[in-house]
């Protein structure tokens, strides 16, 4: 069963084509990653998902709905999340009140007023948070603020927030930018748990070609807005173009 499948996806700015007909399905419950230079066009296949950019021409559908013609908040509500390479979070808040900002989308006018006048309301979100934070390591610093805490912690919350969502496809952007080798070790094992055990679909863009390697099922490589190459880790890792293009020796080391 294909859980997001893009077709022939073109978008340009100015002239300048980031995407040249970009087609390929991510199967439901797989780790499926993209990688590529900078430039490339990654985070323009990742605007255009998540209803930030329109493409001029093609298509991308999840679950047989056309997300084209949805807007951000109503894609979130079909069961898509996702986390920024730049972090999102606001340091003057506690890291609990950081994450429940990823639950509005499921609240009305109505539902909001209810949450703010409901302490029972409220308390059904903080038990869903906590229970995020469990399974991401972060329990008990739900009452600490966002400021000063280490840089691993915020990504986290960062990852939190997505979580709380409850999407059944999660987009990571850059999710071990930043991070030293055994932080990026402990993304890794997180990442292939949000798949294994909470049963997301996860596509992942990423620089860190150990990472990527080590928690892929599939991986799409992606240049100049074309995709030049598309398989198995081993394929990829092993692909002429791609060597040459993009990962040189670094995974033959």
């Amino acid at each position: 069963m294909s859980n997001l499948s893009i077709q022939n996806l073109h978008i340009h700015f100015s002239g300048v084509v980031a995407l040249d007909e970009v087609s390929f399905d991510i199967k439901e419950g797989e780790i499926f990653s993209l990688i590529g230079p900078n430039g490339s066009g990654k985070s323009t296949l990742f605007n255009c998902i998540n209803g930030f950019c329109s493409p001029q021409r093609g298509s991308i559908k999840y679950n047989n709905v056309d997300l084209l013609a949805r807007r951000p908040h109503e894609i979130v509500k079909h069961g898509i999340s996702r986390t920024f390479q730049n972090l999102q979070n606001v340091p003057f808040m506690t890291l609990l009140d950081n994450i429940l900002l990823g639950a509005h989308h499921r609240l009305t006018m109505r539902d909001t007023f209810t949450r703010w006048i409901s302490r029972k309301e409220r308390g059904r979100e903080e038990a869903l948070a906590l229970e995020v934070m469990d399974f991401l390591g972060i329990a008990n610093f739900e009452k600490k603020y966002l400021s000063g805490q280490p840089y691993g912690i915020q990504k986290l919350v960062e990852i939190a927030r997505a979580l709380i969502c409850k999407p059944k496809l999660i987009l990571m952007d850059e999710p071990a930018a930043g991070m030293n080798d055994q932080e990026t070790l402990e993304i890794g094992k997180i990442i292939s748990e949000i798949r294994d055990i909470l049963n997301i679909t996860v596509l992942v863009v990423e620089h860190d070609m150990n990472l990527v390697m080590n928690i892929s099922d599939r991986i799409c490589v992606l240049d100049s807005g074309r995709i030049l190459a598309m398989g198995e880790p081993e394929e990829v890792k092993n692909h002429p173009k791609v060597i040459k293009v993009f990962l040189g020796d670094e995974v033959h080391a």
